[in-house]
C-alpha cells in the first residue's frame, strides 16, 4: 500500500531561518550564535539590526617606531600602519588614550600620543595596551550586567 500524502512547505530551500542554529561542529560558533541572540534580546528587544556595518567598529592601536637609535611607541585609533605591535576592538578608540596614559609614567611622554620607552620594551607597551582594552570590555560588560537586571525587573 503506498501513501500520497503531501507536505506543505513554506517557504524555499534557499530561506534562512532567523532562530535556527546552524549545524556546526565547532562549539565556539553555538557560543557566538547564543551571545548574539542574548544581546539582541537585551538591547535590541530581540530585533535583528537592519544593517551590520563592519567599518564602525573601533580599534586602538599602538605603532613602534625607531628614529635615530630611540625607541618610540604611539598610541592612536588602528589604521593598520606598518610598525602596529597591537592592536584591539574599541568602543571609543579615541578615549582609550586616557586609559594608557593612565598606566605610563608623565616623564615618557614625548607629545600627546607618543612616548619614548626603554628598548626591548615591546612586550610591557602590548601589556599595557592589552590590560587598558579588557579594562574597558569588563566596563561595557558591567553595564550590560546592569542592563540586563533592570530589564527583567520589569
Amino acid at each position: 500500500m503506498s501513501s500520497n500524502s503531501g507536505i506543505l512547505i513554506i517557504g524555499s530551500d534557499t530561506c534562512e531561518s532567523f532562530g535556527k542554529v546552524p549545524k556546526t561542529s565547532n562549539p565556539k560558533a553555538y557560543f557566538e550564535f547564543d551571545f548574539e541572540k542574548h544581546m539582541q534580546k537585551l538591547l535590541l528587544d530581540g530585533e535583528k539590526p537592519e544593517n551590520l556595518n563592519e567599518s564602525s567598529v573601533g580599534r586602538f592601536a599602538a605603532t613602534e617606531i625607531m628614529r635615530n637609535g630611540k625607541q618610540y611607541y604611539e598610541f592612536g585609533p588602528d589604521s593598520l600602519k606598518n610598525g602596529t605591535i597591537v592592536s584591539g576592538v574599541a568602543f571609543n578608540p579615541k578615549d582609550m588614550l586616557l586609559r594608557v596614559k593612565n598606566r605610563i609614567g608623565k616623564e615618557h611622554w614625548v607629545n600627546e600620543n607618543v612616548i619614548q620607552y626603554k628598548k626591548d620594551s615591546l612586550y610591557f607597551i602590548q601589556q599595557i595596551v592589552c590590560d587598558a582594552l579588557k579594562e574597558e570590555e569588563m566596563e561595557i560588560y558591567q553595564f550590560l550586567k546592569y542592563l540586563n537586571k533592570s530589564k527583567s525587573k520589569k
